[in-house]
This record gives structure tokens, C-alpha cells and sequence, in this order.
């Protein structure tokens, strides 16, 4: 699959096979995901935290939901919490955390997903874990580094059914001369 292909076939996958994720294949997927372009040569700004078993992914959700419960601040967008069925990892068998600078994991974490696409998997990026995440307790049960902040959270799996595409408008573009 080229690239291109790539870019306009993937698509966030929110239902996953139970079956387990090779781990050479993970492995594969983040070394093309560690193919993105650190701030300096020769850096390693991220790290990467693979969480496995569609059984442990789920009770890590469920903490997730009841701490964001318990702890969301008072504005909007936590509407998600109250929504029936909810699953914050929508039973996916592999969870990545990107840890690191925010622009490097965005960078490391849009490779992953391709990476991912290109070789038969489905994935998604959530974000409604990331007040659970950032607690000094789960970040030492996950072996989250400390010295790094967690920022890309991906759903990685074999897609059971891939959503439709969504034809996108075309961006403005502001051209300055």
C-alpha cells in the first residue's frame, strides 16, 4: 500500500477482533512509528508502552471512565462519561501510549497509525483516558517514564468492521505571497 492510499484509506477503528496482536507485529509498527522525525538528530524524545489483553484493557478503561467521573473539571466536553456504551479502548487486544514531547508523539503516533493501516490493523486515537493517565499511580503501573508526559493513546487491533469514509471539505488554504 503506498502512502497516499494509506492516508485516504484509514480510517478509526472502534471495533476489534479479540484475537491477540502478533507481538513482531507491534514491534514492526512502532519502529515505523519511531521513523518520525525527532526535534534533534540523534534524539529520542518518546517512549512507547504496549498494553495487552482485551480483558486488562477493559478494566484499565473502566478506571479510566470512574476517575474521569470523579475528577473532570467543570467545562464542557466531558459529556462522553454519561454516554450509554461508552468504552474508552472499545475492547481493543493492544493499547500504545506515546509518552513524550506533544509535537513528537503526534508525529510518531500519525506513523503508527499508518503503519498499522498498511499492514491490516485497525486503530484509534483516544483522548478520554488522558486525565487517568497522567496520575503519578498509574503512570508507575503502566512503566511510564517519569521524566516523559504521556500524550498519544492508540487502540491497535484487527478491525472487525471499518467505518465508512467520510468525505472531508477541503481545508482553506491562506496563501501569502
Amino acid at each position: 500500500m503506498d502512502v497516499i492510499a494509506a492516508i485516504h484509506g484509514r480510517r478509526s477503528v472502534r471495533s476489534y477482533d479479540p484475537k491477540p496482536v502478533e507481538p513482531e507485529l507491534i514491534e514492526s509498527v512502532i519502529e515505523d512509528a519511531a521513523q518520525a522525525p525527532p526535534p534533534f538528530r540523534g534524539q529520542v524524545p518518546w517512549a512507547f508502552n504496549v498494553v495487552q489483553g482485551v480483558e486488562r484493557i477493559a478494566a484499565c478503561g473502566a478506571r479510566a471512565m470512574d476517575y474521569a467521573r470523579d475528577h473532570h473539571p467543570n467545562e464542557p466536553g466531558w459529556d462522553w462519561i454519561e454516554r450509554p456504551g461508552f468504552k474508552i479502548f472499545w475492547d481493543a487486544p493492544v493499547v500504545v501510549i506515546i509518552s513524550g514531547p506533544v509535537g513528537d508523539c503526534c508525529r510518531a503516533g500519525q506513523n503508527l497509525m499508518l503503519s498499522a493501516h498498511a499492514r491490516g490493523l485497525g486503530t484509534c486515537w483516544v483522548g478520554s483516558p488522558m486525565l487517568w493517565l497522567s496520575t503519578p499511580e498509574v503512570r508507575k503501573e503502566l512503566g511510564i517514564p517519569a521524566t516523559l508526559a504521556p500524550v498519544a493513546v492508540l487502540c491497535l487491533g484487527y478491525p472487525v468492521s471499518i467505518p465508512e469514509a467520510v468525505v472531508h471539505d477541503k481545508p482553506p488554504i491562506v496563501w501569502v505571497s
